[in-house]
């Protein structure tokens, strides 16, 4: 190839790459707001979390009052219905209306110290056994010291 043929080749092909560039330029443009912009969970995370919701749940009697707060900052107080292997059943305090969520939605449960209705707050039990042991080997001691003077 001489001189002269190459440049124009040259002058031909320039504009070719030029605007094949832009056209890849601009679809990667178009393609990023299909990325995700931020750090999806995997699904064996979320299955592990939904394997370690439901053990926690079913340590509890179906009844108990319980204050659920969900993936989306969402929180539900009631009590705990029946489970299933994919999810439960769950009766709102404020609606008394059950619905069923999969255990991928709870983010924590909390047990809170409220009690509906009277007699449902445990009752508090004074140790009576440690106060009477301390009185008696007070009074032994005083006995004792008393007896030797």
């Amino acid at each position: 190839m001489n001189r002269m043929s190459r440049r124009t080749l040259n002058r031909t092909l320039r504009p070719l790459f030029a605007a094949l560039s832009v056209l890849c330029l601009s679809l990667a443009c178009a393609l990023l707001p299909c990325a995700p912009a931020c750090h999806a969970e995997t699904v064996p995370h979320l299955e592990r979390h939904a394997r370690k919701i439901h053990k926690r749940l079913a340590r509890f009697a179906p009844g108990k009052f319980l204050h659920l707060i969900f993936r989306d900052d969402s929180q539900r107080y009631g009590s705990l219905g029946e489970l299933t292997p994919v999810s439960f059943r769950f009766t709102d305090a404020d609606t008394n209306a059950a619905a069923d969520y999969a255990y991928a939605d709870v983010s924590r449960i909390k047990t809170d110290k409220e009690y509906i209705g009277e007699g449902t707050a445990p009752e508090r039990h004074i140790r009576h056994l440690v106060p009477i042991l301390i009185g008696a080997a007070a009074a032994g001691g005083a006995a004792a010291y008393l007896a030797m003077r």
